[in-house]
């Protein structure tokens, strides 16, 4: 009996070691290696749809921000208003005595929630639509600002007709270029820039142009025999600067009577 219970007992502890070993042998955790390569995000884009969505929260919440202050810190004073006018809230409070002021011939300014910086995004928001949709919509647009007139013109109406309006006279000027052969580039050219603004501002600029290339230096051409004694070549010019106008005899008045005619009109540009 007693050699039973040893030979249990020693069964027991073997069979404890062995498990033992066995969960000791395996692996309690799974590693994993950590990658060295970087992951690359996707830039993010927005659509015009997104961008006027978060304008509209960042104002909302700005607007919810201002109202809160204004409770914290006025609301003592509007219950006293509604108190001593018998009204029922501020916005009966507002009316009653906006009707009181206006009829004693006080002008009550209007008051507004935007900053600066939000009605100079707003508006350029605004004019970046109007670009999107093409020329013709941009014409519209200026056409019903400038008829609305800027002294009624809200300030982000203001930055909109701005953007506008320098956007259609680029467009334009581009198209007056291409019609008379010439390359957007000159729009850039700093000689030319400087040059226009000592110009009439109402000028086109195919005319703004013309008196431009009047003022560049020509290549001199040696002229042969009799040619050398004559006062002025055929090819009459549609515009003539100050210097060039006085250089002009009477012979070739006489020759050419139609520069009469073309000095006169270069005359009223000359600033």
């Amino acid at each position: 009996m007693e050699e039973n219970e040893n030979l249990v007992e020693e069964t027991t502890e073997n069979v404890e070691e062995q498990t033992t070993e066995e969960i000791a042998q395996e692996p309690t955790e799974e590693v994993v290696e950590e990658s060295t390569e970087e992951t690359v995000v996707p830039a993010e884009t927005f659509t015009r749809e997104q961008v006027d969505e978060m304008i509209a929260k960042k104002l909302a919440r700005k607007e919810a921000k201002i109202r809160k202050e204004y409770k914290n810190k006025y609301g003592k004073l509007e219950n006293v208003v509604n108190a001593g006018l018998g009204t029922s809230s501020t916005e009966e409070a507002v009316t009653k005595l906006t009707e009181y002021y206006t009829n004693k011939g006080i002008t009550i300014p209007e008051m507004s929630y935007e900053d600066d910086d939000d009605i100079e995004t707003l508006g350029t928001a605004d004019a970046d639509k109007i670009i999107s949709l093409g020329y013709e919509d941009i014409v519209d647009e200026v056409e019903r600002l400038n008829d609305l007139g800027i002294d009624k013109m809200s300030k982000r109406e203001k930055v909109e007709f701005v953007k506008l309006a320098t956007e259609r006279k680029r467009i334009e000027d581009l198209k007056e270029l291409s019609a008379i052969g010439v390359s957007a580039d000159l729009l850039d050219n700093k000689d030319f820039t400087e040059f226009t603004k000592k110009l009439n501002p109402n000028l086109s600029l195919k005319e703004q142009y013309e008196m431009y290339l009047g003022t560049q230096p020509k290549k001199e051409i040696n002229k042969m025999g009799s040619m050398k004694n004559t006062p002025m070549e055929n090819n009459i010019k549609e515009y003539y600067t100050p210097e060039e106008a006085k250089r002009l005899t009477d012979a070739d008045y006489k020759k050419h009577p139609e520069l009469y005619e073309i000095i006169e009109k270069s005359m009223q540009k000359w600033k």
